[in-house]
């Protein structure tokens, strides 16, 4: 634990003999000692910051000299510096303790201020258990009470907390709303501290968002807010943050100096919780940068440091990193060990996250120790994990918009304890006019009018309140008409899809079913031509069929979110050379003339495989349109950003109808070859999917009569750095 600094010192000696001073002045007057009190009320608060394990002791010795029931003001203040000191120690449930307790006196003492500070603190204690309903109301409640006072400094500081739990559960948009709020509250007031905070909150979700640059931006904002003021608390979240952009922009060495700058604010404060996630984030870049030794030292700080307070999720984390690292050293039962005591905090948190990183390790690791029973029963729970990827993602949709709803229910009853306080209030005027009508008659008539203007001002605003809610309820029958529409799209594709599905593979078998019965009924009675022809009917039709389950299969896979671009340089031309073989039956039955213009050196940054299925369905089509005779022709052209690899073909080109649903399951995109061939109508789908997944596009140009052209537009190769 770090020494306390000079002026900590000093504090603690005035405070002792402070101390002494009282004890021995008890009983010489009553009117002397609630000065003293709160004199050193006061200076413990101070403390509270800078030495929080110094102010502790002195605040519950503070507490004891107090009344329960006279001094509830003062007991307050000091639960909530208990409160504080054992939250800037990482003591969450001690904190909470005292902050309920300063709660409840403050709203005996109905001090609106008081109330809200507490809300705001419980809350954050609230956030880091993972409870953000139960943080959000307390936020809310708080940001009602402090927009009523008119506390703008109290009411930044909730919005923004606001902010980070929308942050926290996915709702950027909600999340920016909020803290774009604070951020205009504290630039009005020119409050340095929490233009810092805004800073810092807004460009998190930048940096969720992958918009490195913009974080990069508010970050830096916050870091010269920061290095000005020379707070080491902010300037220690400052550093983290710049380390974690440049880590994302694969600046490997900026992002390892701002952590190591962030480790030795957060060691120096003592702030325990810094440290570990400086830690966390060293050790995951030389791990990425396979310097394994470097990476297991700043693991096993983590892990040393997390031992003494163990808090679950950043516990597991370390151990699961600690154990991906073991089995990279081929040590799987150390691994395995690590792995098992991770893996007893997600089975009961439920971390779906931490559960799918654990049964992969552990599959790995046990297959490193020649165990494959074992290996092959966490990969199994590894793919269940892995597969329901979906329905996760339903579960914190639902998750999301219930805690929005009850967020809202929240600012709505909020709304109306406002109406029924001044409800009571004026109910209290009016017994006072009613009193003072009893002593002066005259004013009888004056009293009335007053009451009946107040009645209908009283209705007035009730109409308004009725009207708003009816808003409401319309603005929430618009959003489920819009998710019932999105689900009735849904559907409808499925239902296409299975369409597809019934036509397509049935028909072909049955062909195949009658070419067979014929040559096996009439081989005797055909001659070698019709068997040859027969033969070759039931070759053709079973290509097509396989490639029709081929495209079906890539297609459910990428729908379940089962497949995942591989990134890697590759060659256009010997990738296009080694396509064109599969095709050579086909251009020779319809002696189409295919040519090329592929530049030798030309390189692209993209996963070959799915690059190589694209270009398949392209060629396929080209062929399927183009009439006997006809011309393909296949080219490929570089830019600064980009590479282009087109296809044209010399046939009758796309109807406009056709045109608008082309890359959709829409039963107008099956349309029958020159020769008669049948399609599936998954194809291009398929295509536009996996150029979604390599970062690029497809777009088509068509013209009645003479012919269409498809080009893929890839990263490429300098991309790769």
């Amino acid at each position: 634990m770090n020494k306390p600094g000079f002026t900590g010192l000093l504090i603690i000696f005035f405070l002792i003999l402070a101390s002494r001073f009282i004890y021995a002045q008890a009983g010489t007057g009553k009117d002397r000692t609630p000065v003293k009190i709160e004199t050193r009320i006061d200076q413990v608060a101070a403390l509270a910051d800078e030495s929080p394990d110094q102010a502790i002791p002195l605040a519950a010795e503070l507490l004891k000299q107090l009344n329960k029931n006279e001094d509830k003001p003062n007991r307050a203040k000091v639960l909530k510096t208990l409160g504080g000191s054992h939250y800037n120690l990482g003591n969450d449930r001690q904190a909470l303790e005292y902050y309920e307790q300063a709660l409840t006196l403050y709203r005996e003492l109905e001090d609106k201020t008081g109330i809200g500070s507490m809300l705001n603190n419980i809350g954050l204690i609230r956030e880091i258990q993972g409870d953000y309903s139960g943080a959000l109301k307390r936020y809310i409640e708080a940001s009602s009470l402090f927009t009523e006072t008119r506390k703008d400094k109290y009411l930044a500081l909730s919005l923004t907390n606001i902010g980070n739990v929308y942050y926290t559960l996915g709702r950027f948009d909600r999340a920016l709303e909020y803290l774009t709020q604070a951020l205009r509250i504290n630039e009005k007031a020119e409050d340095s501290s929490g233009l810092s905070k805004s800073y810092n909150n807004i460009g998190n979700v930048y940096l969720s968002l992958k918009d490195y640059q913009i974080a990069l931006d508010f970050y830096n904002k916050a870091l010269a807010i920061n290095k000005k003021r020379n707070n080491l608390y902010s300037l220690s979240t400052s550093y983290n943050n710049i380390g974690l952009v440049y880590q994302g922009l694969n600046k490997i060495n900026e992002a390892i100096e701002y952590n190591r700058l962030a480790l030795e604010l957060s060691r120096k404060i003592n702030d325990q919780s810094g440290v570990i996630h400086s830690l966390i984030n060293s050790g995951n870049i030389y791990f990425d940068e396979n310097n394994i030794d470097q990476a297991l030292i700043y693991y096993q700080e983590a892990l040393r440091i997390s031992n003494s307070n163990k808090q679950g999720f950043t516990h597991a984390t370390i151990l699961q990193n600690l154990a991906r690292l073991r089995t990279k050293q081929n040590l799987p039962d150390e691994a395995i060990a690590l792995y098992k005591e991770a893996l007893d905090f997600a089975e009961k948190s439920g971390s779906l996250i931490l559960l799918e990183d654990i049964y992969n390790g552990l599959a790995d690791a046990w297959q490193k120790k020649g165990d494959y029973k074992r290996a092959y029963d966490y990969m199994t729970l590894y793919k269940v994990i892995a597969d329901s990827a979906y329905n996760t993602e339903s579960n914190d949709r639902l998750n999301r918009l219930r805690v929005s709803f009850e967020s809202e229910q929240t600012e709505r009853d909020n709304q109306l304890l406002r109406q029924q306080n001044i409800y009571s209030q004026l109910a209290l005027k009016r017994q006072q006019t009613i009193r003072n009508l009893l002593i002066i008659i005259s004013i009888i008539v004056i009293v009335s009018a007053i009451f009946l203007f107040s009645l209908n001002q009283s209705k007035k605003r009730k109409n308004t309140l009725l009207a708003e809610r009816n808003e409401q309820i319309i603005k929430q029958k618009e959003e489920l008409n819009l998710l019932y529409k999105e689900q009735y799209k849904l559907n409808e594709t499925k239902n296409k899809f299975f369409s597809i599905v019934a036509h397509d593979l049935k028909s072909p078998f049955q062909s195949i079913l009658g070419f067979s019965e014929l040559l096996c009924s009439e081989y005797e009675h055909l001659d070698e031509a019709q068997r040859r022809d027969a033969a070759s009917n039931i070759l053709k039709v079973s290509t097509d069929t396989f490639r029709l389950i081929e495209n079906l299969l890539e297609w459910g896979r990428s729908q379940t979110g089962g497949v995942y671009a591989v990134f890697k340089i590759f060659n256009i031309r010997e990738l296009v050379v080694n396509t064109l073989p599969v095709f050579e039956p086909q251009i020779q039955t319809k002696k189409i003339r295919l040519t090329y213009d592929l530049p030798p050196l030309l390189n692209a940054w993209a996963d070959p495989d799915m690059i190589m299925a694209v270009v398949r369905n392209l060629l396929s089509n080209a062929i399927k349109f183009t009439p006997v005779g006809g011309e393909i022709h296949l080219s490929a052209t570089m830019t600064h950003d980009a590479v282009k690899l087109s296809v044209k073909d010399s046939g009758g080109g796309i109807p406009p109808d056709v045109m608008a649903h082309l890359f959709t399951l829409d039963p107008k995109v099956q349309r029958a070859g020159t020769m008669g061939e049948r399609g599936t109508g998954l194809g291009l789908t398929l295509c536009r999917e996996f150029m979604e997944l390599n970062h690029g596009i497809i777009k088509v140009e068509s013209e009645a009569g003479k012919g269409s052209t498809f080009t893929i537009i890839m990263q490429p190769k300098h991309h790769a750095v």
